[in-house]
């Protein structure tokens, strides 16, 4: 994928092998799968490419979740192994 801004993007002739409508996980996800394969992609979107799914619900959230457990299980370890405080 280039940047459309960019002159040389597109290979200057003006056309794309594939648009994609929607920057979310799914189009971006596909946009790059298709640049990968040497397409020509343009990826037509607004806000942060990825969405929000990607940028603050799923996999943010997924993390904090997965942090907090680990702490979790630190913290009640001493009440499972003899031996730990």
């Amino acid at each position: 994928m280039t940047d459309s801004r960019n002159p040389s993007a597109n290979n200057g002739n003006g056309r794309y092998d594939l648009i994609v409508v929607g920057a979310g996980s799914a189009g971006f996800s596909a946009a790059i799968t298709a640049a990968e394969q040497g397409a020509q992609v343009a990826l037509v979107g607004h806000g942060t490419i990825g969405g929000t799914c990607v940028n603050f619900g799923c996999v943010p959230s997924k993390t904090l979740i997965r942090a907090t457990e680990a702490v979790h299980h630190a913290n009640i370890a001493s009440t499972r192994f003899d031996g730990i405080e």
